[in-house]
């Protein structure tokens, strides 16, 4: 950069912009996994759209490559950059809700806790991930794969338009009317387009109670907890989402202190409907197996939103793996138990997510979003404290995931993935026919590849868009 760069990038943005010998730059350019230490060349913290176009135009200018910070929970660690800019949307974090029209506005720093406090005012929601501390807006472009996903699909099924940034630093809008091609790039194909800066989605009427929590059983018995999982997804409603977790027990209240530190494989229950049925929908899934101990019972929404917050907290090591399995016979529960038997460290998590019924029903090619069959997610979440753990752990989800291909159907869930240069999970993800739609895409709005930080779709060239 030229010498008065970052004096001439203050001098053009409302928000604040860190060099590497600014205070608070160590501290903003942290992310949430802890393996991910990079060294941006400048932090741009920006407060509205006005300031993401004179930062992305600055990074133009100055010729440097581009970062993109909502939340700064990206697992491969795509919101920062060594030597680059990292444009940092955390200080725009408004959310606004129409009541009437039931639609909500979310700008692109959002966290997923922002959205949920502002919606249940007017006893709305929009279907979102799984943790409180999640940003919006990769969740949003990658999927967004949540509790609801069986009554209300994904979180990208319900963006009705979204506001971006492009590399050129003009502001457009996509939805279905307008830029229907960057629209549908956008429900599904990442980061890769350009610096979205705020969403609106379609909201539904959910909460403000739930009924939800925990069902515990030793993990000896996860075999005979996962057969029970399969058959009773079948059948259930789509108000319920119920999830398997192999865990050790965490010290907390709604955890009998004689079990604390056990390992387990739990189910995690929650029901959105109405909750005069609540109590019925769920009580197949207490009567089960006699469970250690049974944490059920009326919460908030926003409360059942940050149930899992503290089994994945910031500041962790991080290495992840997702794979998604057609169906869970004999052969595939034994291989999840056994992984999940085996967790390398007291905070490492599995989660098994039924994939089916809202998520599903959408047609393939209706959004980027790639895969829409009925199946299950298996996530593994390897996560430690000690640096000195890390090739460990990184070899037991290596191995987990090495496993759980042999029964996948070839890809996975990007938001649940490390990056890993011994596999494409890219094109695991795309197929070679919308990889290449999506690329057409990239080269109309990046085609220099500038935005590179993500599930990077190269763009297409004039050979290959022929």
């Amino acid at each position: 950069m030229k010498p008065d760069a970052l004096d001439r990038l203050r001098g053009t943005l409302l928000g604040e912009v860190l060099g590497p010998q600014d205070a608070g730059y160590g501290t903003a350019r942290r992310v949430y996994n802890a393996m991910i230490d990079k060294r941006p060349a400048v932090i741009a913290k920006c407060l509205g759209n006005a300031d993401v176009v004179r930062a992305v135009r600055f990074a133009r200018e100055e010729d440097l490559l581009i970062a993109v910070r909502g939340g700064g929970h990206s697992i491969a660690g795509h919101g920062t950059c060594d030597d680059g800019i990292v444009i940092d949307l955390s200080l725009m974090r408004g959310v606004h809700v129409d009541p009437v029209r039931r639609t909500v506005r979310v700008q692109g720093g959002a966290l997923l806790g922002d959205v949920d406090r502002e919606t249940q005012l007017h006893g709305l929601a929009i279907p979102t991930g799984q943790m409180s501390d999640t940003g919006m807006a990769g969740l949003t472009l990658n999927g967004g794969v949540g509790m609801m996903l069986h009554k209300y699909g994904l979180t990208c099924d319900n963006l009705l338009s979204a506001d971006m940034v492009t590399v050129d630093g003009e502001l457009v809008t996509a939805s279905a009317d307008s830029r229907p091609e960057l629209f549908w790039a956008l429900r599904g194909g990442g980061g890769n387009f350009g610096v979205v800066t705020s969403f609106e989605f379609q909201a539904h009427p959910v909460g403000p109670m739930m009924l939800a929590g925990f069902l515990a059983h030793p993990v000896e018995r996860a075999g005979e907890v996962l057969e029970f999982l399969r058959d009773f997804t079948a059948t259930s409603p789509a108000h319920l989402s119920a999830d398997a977790m192999f865990l050790r027990a965490p010290e907390a209240d709604f955890v009998p202190e004689e079990y604390q530190g056990m390992p387990l494989v739990t189910l995690l229950v929650r029901y959105f409907g109405p909750m005069e049925e609540a109590w019925q929908a769920v009580q197949p899934l207490r009567d089960f197996g006699d469970p250690l101990y049974d944490s059920v019972g009326p919460m908030p929404l926003v409360a059942v939103q940050s149930m899992q917050d503290g089994f994945s907290p910031p500041g962790n090591l991080h290495y992840w793996t997702s794979e998604f399995v057609p169906c869970i016979g004999a052969e595939q529960i034994a291989a999840i138990a056994e992984i999940g038997s085996e967790l390398p460290s007291r905070i490492s998590i599995i989660n098994v997510h039924p994939f089916d019924k809202a998520a599903t029903d959408v047609p393939p090619d209706d959004t980027a979003f790639a895969h829409r069959t009925d199946s299950w997610l298996i996530h593994v979440i390897g996560q430690w404290q000690d640096e000195a753990d890390s090739e460990r752990c990184r070899a037991w989800v290596k191995e987990a995931g090495a496993l759980l291909r042999r029964f996948g159907l070839g890809n996975t869930y990007l938001n649940t993935t490390s990056e890993d240069g011994e596999t494409d999970r890219v094109r695991a993800f795309w197929d070679e026919r919308r990889l290449a739609r999506l690329a057409k895409v990239k080269a109309e709005y990046d085609p220099d590849n500038v935005l590179r930080f993500n599930h990077n779709i190269p763009p297409a060239t004039n050979e290959s868009a022929s």
